[in-house]
């Protein structure tokens, strides 16, 4: 497809209790009005900086019930100063975001803060299904922007590139998915083979579905890597340098080690996932309950 030209202008933003959206308008021919979800954390001070997380749904979702904060999802966005922006992009090819969608958001996002302290220049990504998709092709289309990206059940990942190393992510898949699963385990190994670590969760006897379970790892992941950035002024901190790694999980049993522990010797290097703290290392353990 072609390289659509876009034009957008803000058309309305309608708040709720919680939440809201924008309507801009473009011209790539299925999303002459397209629509993005927000939700407003709650006790949202306009004195505090709040980050944004970028929530895609599965394909062709709205983003009503991923902005609605259900799962946990709102609960942890209050605790953390956390903006959700789902947006509602339909075809096109959205989750590429050369093509249209990644201006887009941008635009979206500086219309937000048109209103709201929101961090527009340091985000978070979460999707599953095609969402997931978005989740880590947005997040490698400007990487600058990225503190971190998470991607559930993905069957298309954009090719691993050196630029990425300072921008954490995790994947995750159910084995029952299988085709998913091939590909994901496959795109984890190409960039090991690169000496960058994407955090791996296998996710046993799961088919095309997002398991409760797996959520607690879902925020977890970015939970920490948001609390390293605040620390330490900016996304490319959280480096593969820079974070340590005193866990190694083993994917194949589910349990984790010490990294010093003898026992991590003992574990297909293949399988070896390195944890950089306990929490996460609990919810990863979890995550295959």
């Amino acid at each position: 497809m072609n390289r659509l030209c876009v034009c957008f202008t803000v058309c309305f933003s309608i708040l709720t209790s919680l939440g809201a959206e924008l309507s801009i308008t473009t011209s790539a021919s299925n999303n002459q009005l397209a629509v993005l979800q927000y939700r407003i954390p709650k006790n949202y001070a306009q004195d505090i900086q709040y980050n944004v997380l970028v929530f895609f749904g599965g394909r062709n979702t709205n983003g009503k019930a991923e902005a609605s904060g259900d799962n946990g999802w709102g609960k942890w966005c209050d605790e953390n100063n956390v903006f959700i922006l789902a947006p509602g992009f339909k075809d096109n090819d959205y989750w590429e975001p050369g093509k249209w969608s990644g201006q887009a958001l941008l635009d979206a996002l500086l219309e937000l803060k048109k209103n709201y302290n929101v961090d527009t220049e340091h985000l978070l990504y979460y999707g599953y299904s095609a969402g997931s998709q978005a989740s880590n092709l947005f997040a490698a289309w400007r990487p600058d922007l990225c503190i971190a990206w998470v991607s559930h059940a993905c069957g298309y990942f954009h090719k691993p590139t050196e630029a990425m190393k300072n921008t954490p992510g995790l994947v995750t898949c159910g084995d029952a998915d299988a085709a998913r699963y091939v590909i994901s385990r496959r795109f984890v190994r190409d960039y090991r083979s690169m000496g960058v670590e994407i955090l791996w969760k296998t996710l046993p006897n799961h088919r095309h579905e997002v398991p409760m379970t797996s959520l607690e790892l879902a925020r977890t992941f970015p939970e920490y890597h948001l609390k390293r950035h605040r620390l330490g002024g900016n996304a490319a901190n959280a480096t593969v340098e820079t974070v340590s790694y005193p866990f190694v999980g083993n994917d194949l049993t589910g349990d984790y080690y010490p990294a010093n522990s003898p026992k991590v010797q003992a574990i297909q290097e293949e399988e070896r996932v390195k944890l950089p703290d306990r929490k996460i290392a609990e919810a990863w353990k979890k995550a295959a309950e």
